[in-house]
Protein backbone atom coordinates (compact mmCIF):
# COMPACT_ATOMS: atom_id res chain seq x y z
CA UNK A 1 0.00 0.00 0.00
CA UNK A 2 1.09 3.64 -0.68
CA UNK A 3 0.05 6.77 1.99
CA UNK A 4 0.00 10.42 1.87
CA UNK A 5 -0.88 13.09 3.53
CA UNK A 6 -3.22 15.73 2.29
CA UNK A 7 -5.11 18.52 3.64
CA UNK A 8 -9.04 19.59 3.34
CA UNK A 9 -9.98 22.88 5.09
CA UNK A 10 -6.86 23.06 7.18
CA UNK A 11 -7.41 19.56 8.53
CA UNK A 12 -5.10 16.51 7.19
CA UNK A 13 -6.54 13.39 5.64
CA UNK A 14 -3.97 10.67 5.18
CA UNK A 15 -4.92 8.57 2.40
CA UNK A 16 -3.76 4.72 1.96
CA UNK A 17 -3.98 3.62 -1.86
CA UNK A 18 -4.22 -0.04 -2.65
CA UNK A 19 -2.19 -1.94 -5.64
CA UNK A 20 -5.31 -3.12 -7.06
CA UNK A 21 -9.29 -2.88 -6.39
CA UNK A 22 -9.66 -5.38 -2.82
CA UNK A 23 -11.85 -6.71 -0.68
CA UNK A 24 -12.70 -4.72 2.93
CA UNK A 25 -14.51 -5.73 5.64
CA UNK A 26 -14.65 -2.63 8.87
CA UNK A 27 -16.36 -0.62 11.10
CA UNK A 28 -15.90 2.89 8.93
CA UNK A 29 -17.83 6.07 9.26
CA UNK A 30 -17.92 5.82 5.46
CA UNK A 31 -18.46 2.71 3.51
CA UNK A 32 -18.74 0.42 6.50
CA UNK A 33 -19.23 -3.15 6.18
CA UNK A 34 -18.29 -4.83 3.07
CA UNK A 35 -16.76 -3.20 -0.06
CA UNK A 36 -14.67 -3.36 -3.03
CA UNK A 37 -11.83 -0.29 -2.82
CA UNK A 38 -8.53 0.85 -3.85
CA UNK A 39 -8.87 3.72 -1.42
CA UNK A 40 -9.31 4.27 2.24
CA UNK A 41 -8.90 7.56 4.27
CA UNK A 42 -8.80 8.49 7.70
CA UNK A 43 -10.09 12.25 7.97
CA UNK A 44 -9.08 14.36 10.99
CA UNK A 45 -11.55 16.27 12.70
CA UNK A 46 -11.77 18.46 15.78
CA UNK A 47 -11.86 17.79 19.31
CA UNK A 48 -15.42 18.60 20.01
CA UNK A 49 -16.65 17.76 16.35
CA UNK A 50 -20.06 18.42 15.81
CA UNK A 51 -21.47 18.17 12.66
CA UNK A 52 -25.44 18.17 11.88
CA UNK A 53 -24.66 15.70 8.84
CA UNK A 54 -21.49 13.79 9.52
CA UNK A 55 -21.90 11.41 7.13
CA UNK A 56 -22.14 14.22 4.00
CA UNK A 57 -19.27 16.03 5.55
CA UNK A 58 -16.95 12.78 5.04
CA UNK A 59 -18.78 12.68 1.60
CA UNK A 60 -17.89 15.91 0.77
CA UNK A 61 -14.11 15.42 1.83
CA UNK A 62 -13.34 12.73 -0.19
CA UNK A 63 -15.07 14.34 -3.11
CA UNK A 64 -13.25 17.63 -2.65
CA UNK A 65 -9.80 15.78 -2.75
CA UNK A 66 -10.82 13.79 -5.91
CA UNK A 67 -11.18 10.38 -4.17
CA UNK A 68 -13.08 7.28 -5.43
CA UNK A 69 -16.68 7.29 -4.85
CA UNK A 70 -16.40 3.65 -3.81
CA UNK A 71 -13.77 4.96 -0.92
CA UNK A 72 -13.97 3.91 3.00
CA UNK A 73 -13.60 6.48 5.06
CA UNK A 74 -13.00 6.78 8.87
CA UNK A 75 -12.69 10.08 11.18
CA UNK A 76 -10.66 10.79 14.06
CA UNK A 77 -9.89 13.19 17.16
CA UNK A 78 -6.07 12.51 16.53
CA UNK A 79 -3.66 14.94 15.41
CA UNK A 80 -2.70 12.75 11.59
CA UNK A 81 -0.02 14.39 10.36
CA UNK A 82 1.79 13.62 13.55
CA UNK A 83 0.44 10.23 14.97
CA UNK A 84 -0.35 8.62 11.38
CA UNK A 85 1.90 5.09 11.49
CA UNK A 86 2.46 2.34 9.34
CA UNK A 87 4.43 -1.24 10.22
CA UNK A 88 4.73 -3.95 8.08
CA UNK A 89 5.92 -7.77 9.21
CA UNK A 90 6.94 -10.65 7.35
CA UNK A 91 6.73 -14.28 9.31
CA UNK A 92 7.21 -17.71 7.70
CA UNK A 93 6.99 -15.89 4.58
CA UNK A 94 3.93 -14.23 5.12
CA UNK A 95 3.92 -10.11 4.72
CA UNK A 96 1.21 -8.20 6.58
CA UNK A 97 0.88 -4.21 6.40
CA UNK A 98 -1.10 -2.26 9.31
CA UNK A 99 -1.99 1.54 9.64
CA UNK A 100 -2.74 3.22 12.78
CA UNK A 101 -4.27 6.29 13.69
CA UNK A 102 -4.07 6.07 18.04
CA UNK A 103 -4.87 8.33 21.18
CA UNK A 104 -6.32 7.45 24.39
CA UNK A 105 -8.26 10.47 26.10
CA UNK A 106 -11.56 8.00 26.20
CA UNK A 107 -9.73 4.85 26.95
CA UNK A 108 -12.01 2.05 28.41
CA UNK A 109 -12.10 -1.65 29.63
CA UNK A 110 -14.40 -3.53 27.66
CA UNK A 111 -17.13 -3.74 29.98
CA UNK A 112 -17.12 -1.44 31.68
CA UNK A 113 -18.54 2.30 32.09
CA UNK A 114 -16.38 5.08 30.76
CA UNK A 115 -16.68 7.26 34.21
CA UNK A 116 -14.32 10.79 34.80
CA UNK A 117 -15.19 12.14 31.91
CA UNK A 118 -14.72 15.60 32.79
CA UNK A 119 -11.39 15.06 33.38
CA UNK A 120 -10.20 12.95 30.41
CA UNK A 121 -11.66 15.85 28.48
CA UNK A 122 -9.57 18.17 29.76
CA UNK A 123 -6.58 15.78 29.48
CA UNK A 124 -7.41 15.53 25.59
CA UNK A 125 -7.00 19.18 25.63
CA UNK A 126 -4.19 19.44 27.53
CA UNK A 127 -2.46 16.65 24.55
CA UNK A 128 -4.23 18.64 21.90
CA UNK A 129 -2.09 21.84 22.74
CA UNK A 130 0.79 19.88 22.13
CA UNK A 131 -0.30 17.98 19.15
CA UNK A 132 -1.77 15.02 20.69
CA UNK A 133 -3.99 12.60 19.95
CA UNK A 134 -7.71 10.70 20.55
CA UNK A 135 -9.00 7.30 19.62
CA UNK A 136 -7.76 4.18 17.48
CA UNK A 137 -8.14 3.33 14.01
CA UNK A 138 -6.75 0.44 12.42
CA UNK A 139 -6.67 -0.83 8.78
CA UNK A 140 -4.56 -4.00 8.28
CA UNK A 141 -3.89 -5.59 4.96
CA UNK A 142 -3.60 -9.23 4.25
CA UNK A 143 -1.96 -10.72 1.56
CA UNK A 144 -3.98 -13.50 1.11
CA UNK A 145 -8.05 -13.99 0.31
CA UNK A 146 -10.12 -14.71 3.36
CA UNK A 147 -13.22 -16.32 3.57
CA UNK A 148 -15.58 -14.01 5.87
CA UNK A 149 -14.90 -16.40 8.71
CA UNK A 150 -11.46 -15.88 8.32
CA UNK A 151 -12.00 -11.91 7.83
CA UNK A 152 -13.85 -12.25 11.62
CA UNK A 153 -10.44 -14.06 12.94
CA UNK A 154 -8.00 -11.85 11.55
CA UNK A 155 -10.47 -9.33 13.30
CA UNK A 156 -10.19 -11.16 17.17
CA UNK A 157 -5.91 -11.21 16.28
CA UNK A 158 -5.92 -7.50 15.64
CA UNK A 159 -8.19 -6.46 18.26
CA UNK A 160 -6.17 -8.70 20.52
CA UNK A 161 -2.68 -7.07 19.22
CA UNK A 162 -4.32 -3.55 19.76
CA UNK A 163 -4.58 -4.21 23.74
CA UNK A 164 -1.20 -5.81 23.84
CA UNK A 165 0.05 -2.49 22.80
CA UNK A 166 -1.56 -0.23 25.48
CA UNK A 167 -0.77 -3.37 27.65
CA UNK A 168 3.14 -2.92 26.83
CA UNK A 169 2.69 0.73 27.52
CA UNK A 170 1.54 0.46 30.92
CA UNK A 171 -2.04 0.84 30.35
CA UNK A 172 -4.71 -1.93 31.70
CA UNK A 173 -7.80 -0.64 29.43
CA UNK A 174 -8.59 -2.13 26.00
CA UNK A 175 -9.15 0.51 23.69
CA UNK A 176 -11.30 3.24 23.33
CA UNK A 177 -14.98 4.03 23.12
CA UNK A 178 -14.66 5.24 19.37
CA UNK A 179 -12.19 2.71 18.02
CA UNK A 180 -13.00 1.50 14.29
CA UNK A 181 -11.25 -0.97 11.87
CA UNK A 182 -10.36 -2.54 8.73
CA UNK A 183 -9.21 -5.97 7.13
CA UNK A 184 -8.48 -5.39 3.43
CA UNK A 185 -7.56 -8.94 1.44
CA UNK A 186 -7.63 -9.37 -1.93
CA UNK A 187 -9.94 -10.96 -4.35
CA UNK A 188 -9.74 -14.95 -5.45
CA UNK A 189 -11.35 -18.30 -5.01
CA UNK A 190 -8.32 -19.72 -3.10
CA UNK A 191 -9.44 -18.53 0.13
CA UNK A 192 -7.69 -18.85 3.51
CA UNK A 193 -10.23 -20.09 5.75
CA UNK A 194 -8.68 -19.45 9.03
CA UNK A 195 -6.29 -17.06 10.33
CA UNK A 196 -6.32 -17.09 14.38
CA UNK A 197 -3.21 -15.89 16.32
CA UNK A 198 -1.56 -19.21 15.98
CA UNK A 199 -1.56 -18.86 12.13
CA UNK A 200 1.45 -17.44 10.28
CA UNK A 201 -1.20 -15.09 9.07
CA UNK A 202 -2.43 -14.16 12.43
CA UNK A 203 0.83 -13.40 14.04
CA UNK A 204 2.37 -11.47 11.41
CA UNK A 205 -0.93 -8.93 10.88
CA UNK A 206 -0.85 -8.97 14.86
CA UNK A 207 2.75 -7.63 15.09
CA UNK A 208 2.29 -4.98 12.49
CA UNK A 209 -1.32 -3.71 14.18
CA UNK A 210 0.80 -3.80 17.27
CA UNK A 211 3.30 -2.15 15.87
CA UNK A 212 1.51 0.43 14.33
CA UNK A 213 -0.60 1.01 17.46
CA UNK A 214 2.60 1.36 19.79
CA UNK A 215 4.45 3.65 17.41
CA UNK A 216 1.49 5.96 17.27
CA UNK A 217 1.09 6.10 21.03
CA UNK A 218 5.05 6.81 21.22
CA UNK A 219 4.65 9.59 18.98
CA UNK A 220 2.20 11.31 21.12
CA UNK A 221 3.59 10.49 24.37
CA UNK A 222 0.76 9.20 25.33
CA UNK A 223 1.46 6.98 28.55
CA UNK A 224 -0.79 6.52 31.51
CA UNK A 225 -0.75 9.28 33.95
CA UNK A 226 0.01 6.96 37.41
CA UNK A 227 -1.11 9.43 40.04
CA UNK A 228 -0.36 9.00 43.48
CA UNK A 229 0.01 5.77 46.02
CA UNK A 230 -3.39 7.67 47.49
CA UNK A 231 -5.39 7.04 44.34
CA UNK A 232 -4.03 2.78 44.44
CA UNK A 233 -5.25 3.30 48.15
CA UNK A 234 -8.40 4.67 46.90
CA UNK A 235 -9.25 1.95 44.29
CA UNK A 236 -9.09 -0.38 46.96
CA UNK A 237 -11.58 1.50 49.55
CA UNK A 238 -8.88 3.02 51.50
CA UNK A 239 -9.42 6.88 52.13
CA UNK A 240 -7.23 9.76 53.94
CA UNK A 241 -9.25 9.26 56.88
CA UNK A 242 -8.62 5.95 57.62
CA UNK A 243 -5.23 6.44 57.79
CA UNK A 244 -6.07 9.45 59.78
CA UNK A 245 -7.99 8.02 62.23
CA UNK A 246 -5.30 5.21 62.84
CA UNK A 247 -3.09 7.91 63.82
CA UNK A 248 -5.05 9.76 65.94
CA UNK A 249 -5.51 6.81 67.82
CA UNK A 250 -1.98 7.64 68.84
CA UNK A 251 -2.15 11.29 69.41
CA UNK A 252 -6.04 12.88 69.14
CA UNK A 253 -4.64 15.90 69.11
CA UNK A 254 -3.00 15.59 65.28
CA UNK A 255 -5.00 18.45 62.95
CA UNK A 256 -5.84 17.24 59.47
CA UNK A 257 -3.78 20.28 58.13
CA UNK A 258 -0.62 18.35 60.20
CA UNK A 259 -2.04 15.20 58.59
CA UNK A 260 -1.75 16.31 54.90
CA UNK A 261 1.22 18.15 55.39
CA UNK A 262 2.96 15.18 56.12
CA UNK A 263 1.10 13.31 53.43
CA UNK A 264 1.67 15.78 50.69
CA UNK A 265 5.57 14.85 51.95
CA UNK A 266 5.32 11.16 51.67
CA UNK A 267 3.38 10.98 48.13
CA UNK A 268 6.26 12.56 46.89
CA UNK A 269 9.02 10.54 48.48
CA UNK A 270 9.79 8.06 45.85
CA UNK A 271 10.88 5.60 48.29
CA UNK A 272 7.47 5.43 50.26
CA UNK A 273 5.54 5.35 46.68
CA UNK A 274 7.57 2.48 45.56
CA UNK A 275 6.96 0.54 48.67
CA UNK A 276 3.14 1.05 48.61
CA UNK A 277 2.52 0.70 45.29
CA UNK A 278 4.74 -2.38 45.58
CA UNK A 279 2.31 -3.74 49.10
CA UNK A 280 -0.94 -2.78 46.51
CA UNK A 281 0.51 -5.10 43.75
CA UNK A 282 1.33 -7.42 45.75
CA UNK A 283 -2.31 -6.89 47.05
CA UNK A 284 -4.08 -7.38 43.78
CA UNK A 285 -1.76 -10.30 42.66
CA UNK A 286 -2.89 -12.40 45.94
CA UNK A 287 -6.38 -11.40 45.48
CA UNK A 288 -5.98 -13.36 41.67
CA UNK A 289 -4.07 -16.27 43.50
CA UNK A 290 -0.98 -15.02 41.21
CA UNK A 291 1.52 -14.47 44.04
CA UNK A 292 4.93 -16.70 43.74
CA UNK A 293 5.07 -19.08 46.41
CA UNK A 294 1.65 -18.69 47.72
CA UNK A 295 0.31 -21.16 50.58
CA UNK A 296 -0.53 -20.42 53.89
CA UNK A 297 0.93 -17.91 56.13
CA UNK A 298 3.28 -18.87 58.59
CA UNK A 299 2.62 -17.63 61.94
CA UNK A 300 6.36 -15.54 62.27
CA UNK A 301 7.61 -13.52 59.69
CA UNK A 302 5.82 -12.58 56.28
CA UNK A 303 6.24 -10.87 53.32
CA UNK A 304 3.67 -8.56 53.78
CA UNK A 305 4.94 -7.78 57.48
CA UNK A 306 8.39 -7.22 55.76
CA UNK A 307 7.08 -4.54 53.39
CA UNK A 308 5.26 -2.95 55.82
CA UNK A 309 7.83 -2.32 58.40
CA UNK A 310 10.54 -1.34 55.19
CA UNK A 311 7.41 0.91 54.81
CA UNK A 312 7.03 2.83 57.81
CA UNK A 313 11.19 2.37 58.25
CA UNK A 314 11.01 4.61 54.85
CA UNK A 315 9.01 6.87 56.11
CA UNK A 316 10.22 8.00 60.06
CA UNK A 317 13.24 5.44 60.79
CA UNK A 318 13.63 2.37 62.93
CA UNK A 319 11.31 3.70 65.20
CA UNK A 320 8.60 3.35 63.18
CA UNK A 321 9.22 -0.68 62.11
CA UNK A 322 8.61 -0.76 66.14
CA UNK A 323 5.28 0.97 65.74
CA UNK A 324 4.21 -0.90 62.54
CA UNK A 325 4.62 -4.25 64.11
CA UNK A 326 2.63 -3.48 67.44
CA UNK A 327 -0.32 -1.92 64.87
CA UNK A 328 0.03 -5.24 63.07
CA UNK A 329 0.05 -7.43 66.25
CA UNK A 330 -2.47 -5.54 68.18
CA UNK A 331 -5.60 -4.57 67.89
CA UNK A 332 -5.83 -3.25 64.71
CA UNK A 333 -3.87 -7.18 63.37
CA UNK A 334 -3.43 -7.66 59.83
CA UNK A 335 -5.54 -10.66 58.68
CA UNK A 336 -3.86 -12.73 56.30
CA UNK A 337 -6.91 -12.24 53.52
CA UNK A 338 -5.71 -8.17 53.63
CA UNK A 339 -2.51 -8.89 54.03
CA UNK A 340 -0.80 -6.77 51.87
CA UNK A 341 -2.94 -4.03 51.49
CA UNK A 342 -3.80 -4.06 55.51
CA UNK A 343 0.07 -3.57 55.67
CA UNK A 344 0.02 -0.55 53.18
CA UNK A 345 -2.17 1.33 55.59
CA UNK A 346 -0.35 -0.20 59.20
CA UNK A 347 2.85 1.11 57.45
CA UNK A 348 1.67 4.14 56.82
CA UNK A 349 -0.19 5.40 59.44
CA UNK A 350 3.06 3.74 61.79
CA UNK A 351 5.14 5.99 59.85
CA UNK A 352 3.29 9.29 60.10
CA UNK A 353 2.69 8.39 63.89
CA UNK A 354 6.32 8.20 64.39
CA UNK A 355 7.10 11.27 62.23
CA UNK A 356 4.72 13.31 64.19
CA UNK A 357 5.98 12.25 67.41
CA UNK A 358 8.89 13.08 67.11
CA UNK A 359 7.71 17.15 67.47
CA UNK A 360 8.43 17.94 63.74
CA UNK A 361 5.45 18.51 62.85
CA UNK A 362 3.13 20.19 65.44
CA UNK A 363 4.29 22.32 68.79
CA UNK A 364 3.36 21.48 72.09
Amino acid sequence: MMTEILEHSGLPVAVIRLEEMMEVLSSAVLGGGHGITDTLFIMEVEKDYMHEDPMGHIRSVRDDLGLPPYSVGFMTAAEVRHVFSVAETVFEGVRTEAAATAGLSNQVVAGEVLDNWEERHRLSLERSARLLAGTINIIGVSPSALTDAAKMNIFIAMTEAKTAALNSLGYSETGTTSDSMAIVSPPGSDRVSYSGTGTPLGISMARSVRDAVRSSLVRRGDFPVPGTFMDGLRSHGVTEYDILSIVREGDPRVTRKEFDAVLDGMIRDRDVSALTQALLEMHRLDLLGCTYGSGDYPTHLTSHIILGSQLARAIAGEGAEERFLRLAEGPRRIRSQDGYLGAAVCGLAAGMMTKMSEGTIHER
